[in-house]
């Protein structure tokens, strides 16, 4: 790894952290753009999203914006999908293809959809079949491409005012 490429990272590490997050969609992108054989991408992406993530869970759990009994049923359905998703063997064509849509798709529907208040009276909690569906889907989707879920359940969270900004970006890092 090239000095540059590991001081990106040093920077993406630090501006994901910063929000709660970990980083995996950009290591992959940087990863990619560095022609880096495409089948260790995910591993690279996901040890470094682990450490990453493993700041803020701490720093959320400190804060008692962590709600861990509430992200149960997406943590109970994703982690097995992850793992699941991590073993299915995909081509680099393919790999490209649902990482870049998928964070395509995440980023316009944050863009195109109106800010939710953040007021806590209008929390909402989703039904247990819709979390552990959603958990699931995710989870696979992410082994898949190597990268924590998160960045894929924070804007379905934020927009249906799952919780506080705080408490969605501490409940996804855990995802």
């Amino acid at each position: 790894m090239s000095f540059g490429l590991a001081a990106l990272f040093f920077i993406t590490a630090a501006l994901y952290a910063a929000v709660g997050f970990g980083g995996g969609s950009t290591y992959n992108a940087l990863l990619v753009l560095s022609e880096v054989d495409y089948r260790l991408i995910p591993f690279i992406a996901l040890i470094c999203n682990l450490i990453v993530v493993s700041g803020g869970i701490w720093r959320f759990h400190s804060e008692n914006a962590l709600p861990v009994r509430r992200m149960l049923p997406f943590l109970a359905a994703s982690i097995p999908a992850a793992w699941i998703g991590g073993r299915i063997p995909i081509s680099e064509l393919v790999f490209v293809g649902l990482l870049g849509s998928a964070l395509l798709f995440s980023g316009i529907r944050l863009l195109v959809s109106q800010t939710p208040a953040d007021s806590p009276t209008e929390h909402r909690s989703l039904p247990l079949p819709a979390s552990v569906g959603l958990g699931g889907s995710i989870g696979l989707l992410a082994g898949l491409v190597g990268i924590g879920g998160g960045i894929f359940l924070a804007p379905i969270l934020y927009l249906t005012r799952w919780g506080r900004p705080r408490e969605v970006a501490g409940g996804c890092s855990l995802v």
